[in-house]
Formats: structure tokens, sequence, C-alpha cells
């Protein structure tokens, strides 16, 4: 059976399924038989029919070019988004075009993708602003950097604080895993680098980023809606 096969092999399998809880007693008894017959007969099982809903959606990655090394404000504002929304992200560096992987069912996949595209959009704006106007007292190009790197590990950890994380069922984190060790095997690590900065020197660009970060809002999109809500005081009119 090719894949395309078993797609439409799921998708009938969905629909018995969905006829089998119906309030007609021998329609929904003669559906389930139907769908056990085929699952017994093509060796499917229930996760199998769980996982037809599974997918991925692609970002850019905004911040990087292929084979550069991640900056840690990436990273965090990733998993800000994984909290969210309950979709996994995988960076992938190595191909042509940078991109994030977003890994889970379908729907929540889409929302984490444009999620994060608006937010690491609306984070290399700011960075830039904090770069070239509020830091223009350093000297140093180097310095400049650091200190912007840090105020966007600021910023992300604002935004963080102002969403309630999505709790996934121990059922949706078996299934999250399941998939992704189908469709990626040979998953790695980012090779993440640092602001470079120390403590001292770094916690007024922290604080700055902090209270930024703290002016933007992410909220899930209600049922039904293709896109997530996001609003920002002065930069973003998305939703209510």
């Amino acid at each position: 059976m090719n894949d395309e096969q078993k797609k439409k092999l799921l998708e009938r399998l969905k629909k018995l399924m969905a006829l089998s809880r119906s309030a007609n007693e021998h329609e929904a008894a003669s559906a389930l038989e139907k769908a056990q017959a085929l699952m017994r007969e093509f060796s499917i099982t229930e996760d199998d029919l769980d996982l037809a809903d599974y997918g991925t959606t692609e970002s850019p990655a905004v911040f990087i070019k292929p084979r550069q090394r991640l900056p840690i404000y990436a990273g965090m504002l990733s998993r800000v988004i994984e909290s969210a929304f309950g979709a996994s992200a995988i960076w992938d560096t190595d191909g042509r075009e940078a991109k994030v992987i977003w890994i889970g069912p379908q729907s929540k996949t889409e929302i984490a993708a444009y999620s994060f595209t608006v937010l690491a959009r609306l984070l290399q704006k700011k960075r830039s602003e904090y770069k070239f106007v509020a830091l223009m007292r350093e000297s140093s190009p180097g310095r400049r950097e650091a200190r912007a790197d840090t105020y966007c590990e600021g910023w992300v950890a604002g935004v963080r604080s102002n969403i309630m994380p999505y709790q996934p069922s121990e059922k949706e984190k078996r299934l999250s895993d399941l998939f992704t060790r189908q469709k990626f095997p040979s998953l790695g690590k980012s090779d993440m680098r640092g602001a470079g900065l120390s403590a001292s020197e770094s916690s007024d660009a922290y604080s700055d980023g902090i209270s930024d970060g703290r002016k933007t809002r992410l909220q899930a999109g209600m049922k039904g809606e293709k896109r997530s809500q996001i609003k920002e005081t002065r930069y973003l009119e998305f939703g209510a």
C-alpha cells in the first residue's frame, strides 16, 4: 500500500469511526464492524488513526541563515510558541533555506507557524531599534550586538510572562513523540550561541527587553479560526 492509498484508507476509517458514534444503533454498529474489519485486514491501530491528523508546517527561521549558530533568544521564542499552542519545533539549518518545522495536530502547527513568524519579525524590528537608537553609546560594534542579543532574551522572557501554557494530555505527548520519531528518525540538537555578556553588563539590556516584551500579548485562536491572535501595544493590530 502506497502513501496515497493509506491516506484514503485512514480517511475512510475516520468517517466510519464517526458514524460508529451515531444515535442510530444499527448504523453505529455496522460502521464500527466495518472499521474493525478494515483495521484488522490492514493492521491499522488506533494510534495510526490519531496520527492521521498530525502533520508539519514550516515557517522561515527569520533570525539565521543556513548553517549559522542559533541565538539563544531564537530558541527561547520557539519554546514560548510550543508552550502556548502545544506544537513542537524543530530548527532546520542544514538546507538551502533555514526554517522552523512545527510538529503536531495540523491545526496547531498552522497557528504556531503563523504566530512564530509574526513575533520573530516583530522581535527583529525591536532588536534593530534597541541596537541603533538606545545603544549608540557603545563604541564597540561587537558589544552593541551582544547587548542587543541580551535585550532580545529579555523581550522573549517578557512575552512568556503573558501566556498561559497549554497543558497537553499524556496521550498527546505520546502521539507527538511517536510522530516525531517516525518523521524525523535522525533528529539532532541545534547549536546555539549566547550573547557573551556578564550578568552585571547585561542586566539593564535584559530589563529593557522584559519591559518591552510584556507589552506583547499572545493568545490562541478560538476554535475554527485559522490564525492566532497577537496584539502589541504599538506595533501589532492583529485580533482583539
